[in-house]
């Protein structure tokens, strides 16, 4: 976004926004919104950054690779910027965020399917690696943790990924995460519990194997 436009009007808007710090989140963000759809760009900066950190967390644990992310976020921030208009007053932005996500996310991994059947008849998996730096104690013990899990996510299918990401990881009500998908909170009882299913017998096995 234009940061012009942002020292040019950001100070009072920051102001506003500290002063409702009292309020919810959902009040912080339905006022930025307000202040976005007037026209106000050091809003939009401010709603954007708020959900910044969301959205990379949720591009990585739905497996988009290292090298892509940043790229995906982007492409995501874009989108709110393209559909603001149409979000509901009164709503979740953080579930409607979530969604415009999992879509962005389905579209990339879409892109790179096309490519590789295109390209090659494989695959390559890609995974963080540490920052060479020590790990001692509990943080190589947490990192092995994540690192198990994520990749155990891998097996899952993609609805079931999604699912699981959002209520057992984000702490989405069923309700969220289903509007957020599109889906039904039947469904996403469904893919949650074989996600579930799927994860324990994942895990299990590699525990057996090491």
């Amino acid at each position: 976004m234009s940061g012009r436009a942002a020292e040019k009007a950001g100070e009072p808007f920051a102001a506003d926004a500290r002063g409702a710090s009292a309020g919810s989140d959902r009040q912080i963000d339905e006022q930025l919104i307000a202040a976005a759809a007037a026209g106000r760009e050091d809003a939009l900066d401010q709603l954007l950054r708020r959900h910044e950190s969301d959205v990379l967390r949720l591009v990585r644990l739905l497996g988009v690779a290292p090298d892509d992310r940043e790229d995906v976020a982007q492409e995501i921030l874009v989108r709110v910027f393209r559909h603001l208009g149409t979000f509901k007053r009164g709503r979740s932005f953080r579930s409607w965020l979530y969604r415009i996500t999992v879509n962005a996310v389905h579209d990339h991994r879409h892109r790179l399917s096309r490519r590789a059947r295109r390209e090659s008849p494989w695959t390559e998996m890609l995974d963080e690696t540490p920052d060479g730096s020590p790990a001692p104690g509990d943080r190589a013990e947490a990192l092995e943790h994540r690192r198990t899990l994520e990749n155990a996510l891998a097996g899952l299918s993609e609805r079931e990924r999604a699912v699981f990401v959002l209520v057992e990881m984000e702490g989405l009500e069923r309700g969220e995460a289903a509007r957020s998908l599109g889906i039904t909170s039947i469904t996403v009882r469904r893919h949650l519990s074989r996600a579930r299913a799927s994860l324990r017998a994942i895990l299990s096995d590699r525990q057996k194997n090491r």
